[in-house]
């Protein structure tokens, strides 16, 4: 009865942390196909000389109500490089809080645009 109960001791604890690992690695996997989709959807339904903020910020209510994560927050932004005036970046950055209520690490996703060049250059 001893041996029992030590045993039990010890794991009810342990598959305690073995299922909030479970839960964040089921979350991480959640938000980055979420993001991922939304990096496609963006791609297909924007071009380069249609790509403004305003445009991108409407996918934000889309993306934080298909995600069951807790307080999920979405970043966008529109980069235009100083360099070269054809390309355009849209960076996309999803977080959310953990089960302890803390930020978890951003998933970062980048998608490009490229702008038609003159045929002279």
């Amino acid at each position: 009865m001893i041996l029992v109960s030590a045993t039990l001791a010890i794991s009810i604890p342990a598959f305690r942390v073995v299922n909030l690992q479970r839960r964040s690695i089921d979350e991480r996997l959640l938000a980055t196909t979420a993001l991922a989709n939304l990096g496609e959807r963006i791609t297909a339904e924007n071009y380069w000389n249609s790509l403004n903020l305003e445009r991108l910020n409407q996918y934000k209510s889309r993306l934080i109500n298909q995600v069951d994560l807790k307080e999920p927050q979405l970043k966008i932004a529109l980069v235009e490089k100083e360099t070269d005036l054809n390309i355009r970046q849209v960076r996309l950055q999803l977080s959310w809080k953990n089960p302890h209520g803390q930020m978890v690490d951003p998933i970062l996703l980048s998608l490009w645009f490229h702008g038609r060049r003159d045929s002279n250059e």
